[in-house]
């Protein structure tokens, strides 16, 4: 599939995607804004089954979001998967349901998949990439369930020809392994493909073609920035500075914020490199914020929709209305200053008991504390001094995330309460 974007804009011209793009009125609001007011969900379609880590067999089941009364004969297809880290999540978490549903009301039909999950001890790198293989497998088997429809039953009316892979966190990882990781060259040498299956995988619907047009990346990352290579399809990422679960750039993954599991690129990362290959992408930079910001902020929901919408729309040759949803601002400044600040603001003791400590040769404007999640839990403000002590009150063991807002910029903390 490396070679696929040539292919795609071959099939533009002589396949089924000139008659859908016939159809496609640039000059009515449909892919751009939301044109219907509701959506159908039929839940629990089942797509296939496959061996999971706990070697038994799992049904794998999916969620489709159609637009309600929709009348049109062929539409493109968003195949999201949710986060979790490969050990947890579900189809119909509020993120993953929050933009098949803004896409679906848009004109999309949008599949909110299940996969395998689970890393099997011992957790690390070899047990973790396995489980981004079986994920990838799946999700091949969900895109290939929707061309097999459209070759027979046609139930779905999609267009074989535009059918994008999106996902949040863990499900970002899949969406980009699926359309990058794609030459058995390129496996790492812990996939063992006798045991775990070809880089199709046998999830499902065997005879039909699992490539994708685009990718939609939400704070994921890649086991290399050099899966992708000239000629790749198009990806579209957003994602935040200060994300301490997959990191923005270059760096390492930890598992539950302990366990170092794999060497990643970020967003930033493969955005840089596939810009220096002349991979056509677009991305957003979560200026200051967290893991999956989108997740509990229905600011950063509306701008993600928008951001990859225009995105979408743009490769449906058509010109976004609102190009510009907010300020782009990319990090590279941002990081400069994290490092500046990290000389100068401490937090200490940590691991800690009942409390930490917050020393900063700035005044200290704010503070917020999130799980390891990313859900704020608590928020303090005008605080206006230059030491705090932060209790821990009723909350359980574990790491958190301390986001410290001073004078000259952000800084954040991953702290352990024993």
């Amino acid at each position: 599939m490396k070679q696929f974007k040539l292919t795609f804009i071959i099939a533009l011209f002589c396949t089924g995607l000139l008659k859908a793009q016939t159809i496609i009125d640039c000059n009515s609001l449909r892919y751009d804004r939301e044109v219907f007011t509701s959506v159908d969900i039929l839940s629990n379609v089942v797509y296939g089954a496959n061996i999971n880590s706990g070697n038994a067999n799992e049904i794998l089941i999916m969620d489709i979001y159609l637009p309600a009364g929709d009348t049109a004969s062929v539409r493109p297809l968003i195949v999201w998967a949710h986060g979790g880290s490969f050990i947890g999540g579900t189809k119909n978490d509020p993120d993953i349901s929050q933009l098949a549903t803004a896409f679906a009301k848009r004109g999309y039909v949008c599949a909110s998949i299940s996969y395998r999950l689970g890393i099997p001890v011992p957790i690390g790198e070899a047990n973790a990439t396995k489980a981004v293989y079986r994920a990838v497998q799946d999700m091949k088997a969900a895109v290939r369930f929707f061309r097999k429809d459209a070759a027979t039953t046609n139930q779905y009316k999609i267009d074989p020809n535009m059918i994008f892979a999106g996902g949040s966190s863990a499900g970002a990882f899949t969406a980009l392994h699926l359309a990058y990781l794609n030459e058995v060259s390129e496996l790492p040498s812990v996939i063992d493909t006798t045991l775990l299956g070809n880089i199709e995988g046998e999830s499902g619907n065997p005879g039909y073609s699992s490539e994708v047009n685009a990718v939609v990346n939400l704070c994921g990352a890649l086991g290399s920035k050099e899966y992708i290579v000239p000629g790749d399809i198009p990806f579209v990422s957003l994602h935040g500075t200060m994300d301490q679960t997959v990191p923005y750039s270059s760096d390492t993954i930890y598992l539950l914020g302990i366990f170092p599991i794999l060497e990643v690129d970020g967003s930033f990362a493969a955005n840089q490199y596939a810009n220096t290959i002349s991979v056509d992408n677009e991305m957003y930079t979560y200026f200051g914020a967290g893991h999956v910001p989108y997740l509990s902020n229905s600011s950063y929901m509306d701008t993600t929709v928008r951001f990859v919408s225009n995105f979408l729309y743009s490769l449906l040759s058509c010109t976004p209305r609102n190009p510009d949803p907010l300020p782009n601002t990319f990090g590279t400044t941002f990081v400069s200053d994290f490092d500046h600040l990290n000389e100068h603001v401490k937090v200490y003791p940590n691991p800690a008991g009942e409390s930490v400590i917050v020393q900063s040769e700035f005044e200290i404007e704010s503070l917020e504390l999130y799980d390891i999640s990313g859900r704020l839990i608590r928020i303090e403000s005008e605080i206006n001094k230059t030491i705090v002590k932060v209790d821990r009150k009723s909350l359980k063991p574990g790491f958190y995330l301390l986001n410290v807002q001073v004078q000259r910029g952000k800084f954040l903390a991953k702290i352990y309460f024993e």
